[in-house]
């Protein structure tokens, strides 16, 4: 029962495949008409050269990170750390048509994902993930906060027809249980007032 509580509990993590799919999406498109990194004008895709780039380096570079930062913890992006970004702030940038996931997504970058330290993990490495979670379209991927995780798992543990009728069955040998520990409670406390009056009478 615990076991199936959990699955219901915690809810599906963001893989790292879905985090980054507006990305290669992208870069697919390029390559499927015979783009490439060198060969192409960046411009033609409406891109600048940074982010053009980015697009190769970004994905080879996340190929080496993923799994030194599972090894260190992080199986997915949202356990990685995160920070708001405000329109003031530098670190604000709207994202191009091109990376975004829908037209319902306006490529604001509300959210700043950080690459951490790990053992292993070297800092051009690190730079260049970094760079390519910034391009990474979190408005349209709806990256839930630790509060929406919570609603999402109860959500979810409402809606289970099994483990709730699983639940329900548990109640009255549950509360069988109970009421059997009451009752040796009740017989210990008992036992314990009638040596008390013994010794009691004995003193006197």
């Amino acid at each position: 029962m615990d076991k199936k509580l959990a699955l219901v509990l915690v809810p599906e993590k963001m893989s790292w495949a879905t985090a980054t799919r507006s990305n290669k999406k992208c870069k697919t498109r390029i390559e499927k008409i015979g783009g490439s990194r060198v060969d192409t004008e960046p411009t033609v895709w409406g891109l600048d050269v940074h982010v053009w780039n980015l697009l190769w380096t970004g994905e080879e570079a996340m190929k080496k990170g993923i799994p030194i930062l599972k090894r260190a913890g992080f199986e997915s992006v949202e356990d990685l750390p995160r920070t708001a970004v405000g329109f003031s702030s530098k670190a604000y940038q709207d994202l191009p048509s091109q990376l975004r996931l829908s037209a319902t997504s306006n490529g604001e970058q509300r959210v700043r994902v950080r690459v951490p330290n790990a053992q292993g993990l070297h800092r051009p490495t690190q730079f260049l993930m970094q760079e390519y979670l910034n391009l990474v379209d979190w408005k349209g991927l709806e990256l839930p906060s630790k509060k929406t995780r919570c609603k999402a798992s109860v959500k979810k543990f409402e809606r289970s027809p099994t483990v709730l009728a699983e639940w329900i069955e548990l109640e009255e040998p549950l509360a069988e249980f109970q009421a059997e520990r009451g009752n040796e409670t009740s017989d210990d406390k008992g036992s314990d007032d009638m040596t008390s009056k013994a010794e009691r009478k004995q003193n006197l």
